[in-house]
């Protein structure tokens, strides 16, 4: 073999060496691309998995520092998500500002690779942060709708100038980057979702104990407006028949002076729990409570029909409360009941009442009709019912009634027949039920 042959040899050996060299190198390169798109599909907080993209991409660049600039459209500016060795927004530039700012504006790759003698270079940051560039790689950010979304730059090159190979090389970076962001907004977007969500829900809750709790101070029927159609609570009252109960404890006052009031609490909710039942099962619906009673309005049906279903209501109460006195024993004695009932045209709907301080609505029934079923019930005593005209007129033909009078009744100008309800007939309201 002559000289030259071994040379040529020689330099094709040399040749392959640097290929085979070249070819190891693109091919670690590429298996760290590769390990770069398993962080970022295992990786979802957006603080942790930009810091590992970065310091990722200065080792396959071969580069000191990288940035990521996002675009702030609120600001018109570039922002920095994250940059080697300054903090997070920490560098902000008007978007058409610096190497950043002109690639993102023309969405084309730029080097750099004599950085103070370029007038787009921004030397602001190193000032900021101590720190000498040297070259710089910058790549537009674009997403899968093909919007330029910011930029990607690296600085220093480890072994000389960039090149276009290096161009090549960030932008497949580049793609998974912009792949990270949407994944990471996405990821944000429905974890705050998420929260929202929870956050819905504790409030439905929240809403659902209040309404659990108020159920028990408002009448059925005005929480079912409510739900139904709420603005009708706001409308003035209309004029509708009615049958109003009102009972209470005779002798109540005297009670309360001179017992203990945990007693007469006790004695109260005992009795009358056992009265909502009897009220509840005709259809009445208590609108007003005061210590030892109540006010309670039936209004479904035509007169006639409320009617009775109040006076069956009344009639339970009577017979429950004799129950409760034979089981119950307290220090005052028997637990006697005022029970009036009266029927009539009454105006149902809204009382408004305001002041200074606020205001303060009822639902009721309000009216002549009222004020009678109050004055009837405080001329009954010793647990007896008594009616006004109108509700006799319903059931007389249903009860065993006695007419204890034609009575003057305060405030009122006519006197008017009370009738004393003893029972019903043949159990009338029984087989009813």
């Amino acid at each position: 073999m002559t000289t030259l042959d071994q040379e040529l040899r020689e330099g094709r050996d040399i040749g392959r060496r640097k290929e085979d060299v070249m070819i190891r190198d693109q091919a670690h390169q590429y298996e760290q691309i590769y390990q770069l798109g398993q962080i970022i599909t295992s990786e979802m907080n957006m603080g942790v998995l930009f810091e590992l993209i970065i310091d990722q991409t200065n080792q396959i660049m071969g580069t000191e520092r990288g940035s990521v600039f996002l675009y702030d459209g609120k600001t018109a500016e570039l922002w920095s998500l994250v940059a080697t060795g300054m903090k997070k927004n920490e560098i902000r530039i008007p978007s058409d500002y610096g190497v950043a700012g002109s690639v993102f504006q023309s969405k084309t790759p730029l080097i750099i690779n004599d950085a103070y003698n370029d007038p787009r270079f921004y030397a602001e940051v190193d000032k900021l942060s101590g720190f000498q560039t040297k070259n710089i790689l910058c790549i537009p950010l674009i997403n899968r709708k093909g919007h330029c979304i910011g930029s990607l730059q690296v600085l220093n090159k480890n072994s000389g100038d960039f090149t276009d190979k290096d161009i090549e090389l960030l932008q497949s970076i580049s793609y998974y980057v912009a792949i990270a962001l949407e994944n990471s907004k996405l990821y944000e977007e429905v974890k705050n979702y998420s929260e929202e969500l929870k956050n819905t829900l504790i409030h439905i809750e929240t809403l659902e104990k209040v309404k659990s709790q108020l159920s028990k101070f408002v009448p059925s029927s005005v929480a079912k407006l409510a739900e139904q159609d709420p603005d009708k609570l706001t409308h003035d009252k209309i004029p509708m028949d009615v049958t109003i109960l009102f009972i209470d404890i005779q002798g109540f006052s005297k009670i309360t002076e001179d017992f203990d009031q945990r007693l007469v609490n006790d004695m109260v909710e005992s009795h009358f729990s056992r009265y909502l039942e009897c009220i509840n099962r005709h259809g009445g619906e208590v609108n007003e409570t005061a210590g030892d009673g109540l006010m309670v309005i039936f209004k479904d049906g035509p007169l006639e029909s409320h009617a009775q279903k109040a006076v069956a209501a009344g009639l339970e109460i009577v017979s429950e409360n004799r129950r409760s006195n034979d089981e119950l024993s307290y220090p005052w004695g028997k637990v006697k009941l005022h029970i009036g009932i009266n029927s009539g045209k009454a105006l149902v709907g809204s009382t408004k009442m305001k002041s200074l301080t606020g205001e303060r609505w009822t639902y009721t029934a309000s009216g002549l009709v009222t004020v009678l079923a109050a004055r009837i019930g405080a001329m009954s005593g010793k647990s007896r019912l008594y009616v006004g005209p109108e509700t006799y007129q319903c059931i007389e033909h249903l009860c065993d009634c006695e007419l204890i009078g034609v009575q003057k009744v305060k405030n009122v100008k006519d006197p008017i027949p009370i009738y004393w309800v003893k029972n019903a007939k043949d159990n009338y309201f029984l087989k009813e039920k």
